[in-house]
């Protein structure tokens, strides 16, 4: 997995814990200092499509198998389940 799917997970996994306690996020003021942790969500939407359209342009290979394998002649005849069969 690479990093950007990985930061993708823990951006889904924040998104997911703040809709699960929307209570976390209420934006409140303390004497003359304000928090405005209702934003949270805001920026981590924006984040999250930036880092998709980082993942949708990175290269990307699903191999999950190789199988190695040869004829009685040398010729190469390894598959890699995932790929397209050429």
């Amino acid at each position: 997995m690479s990093a950007v799917t990985d930061i993708l997970t823990k951006i889904d996994t924040k998104i997911n814990a703040i809709l699960d306690d929307p209570d976390s996020i209420a934006s409140y003021r303390l004497g003359d200092k304000q928090v405005s942790r209702s934003q949270i969500l805001e920026r981590l939407t924006e984040l999250r499509k930036t880092y998709q359209a980082i993942a949708e342009k990175e290269p990307y290979e699903d191999i999950r198998h190789v199988a190695l394998d040869f004829d009685e002649f040398g010729v190469d005849e390894s598959e890699y389940i995932g790929d397209e069969v050429i």
